[in-house]
């Protein structure tokens, strides 16, 4: 019961998306793509798969919640939206990463630490010169 809701609850959340994105922002042209498009396409997807899991999702009992895992990946989320504005993209991208990290029961963090910095230049680059959005590299407070 418990895994159906939680569809139904993700189903709901990218109709609302759907529909804040649709009647709030712009569609733009075919040429210059409006503000719109891309929640639009996300939160289809997600209602989508959502309703899959709904009507062909597994029908027992959902295996205990890893705390643990959750509590990364929630943190990873947190950490980031707290500190985009404030220290940058890199080192935002490599702090939540990191957070995510913590939530498995694996070691090994030196070589995950090279992966997230150069994960998070690539993010940056992308952002900032495929995007073109001014996204700062690093922000010192």
């Amino acid at each position: 019961m418990i895994n159906r809701l939680s569809w139904i609850f993700l189903a709901a959340l990218g109709a609302a998306t759907s529909f804040i994105a649709y009647t709030s922002l712009s569609m733009g042209t075919a040429i210059n793509v409006g503000s719109a498009v891309y929640p639009l396409i996300l939160s289809g997807i997600i209602l989508v798969l959502s309703l899959h899991g709904v009507i062909f999702g597994d029908r027992r009992d959902p295996h205990a919640l890893n705390m643990r895992g959750f509590a990364g990946v929630v943190g990873s989320v947190v950490v980031f939206i707290l500190a985009i504005e404030h220290i940058g993209m890199v080192p935002t991208v490599v702090a939540s990463m990191l957070v995510a990290y913590a939530g498995q029961s694996q070691g090994g963090y030196r070589f995950f630490l090279v992966y997230a910095a150069l994960f998070g230049l690539a993010t940056w680059l992308l952002f900032t010169f495929a995007l073109g959005l001014p996204v700062p590299a690093v922000r010192i407070p």
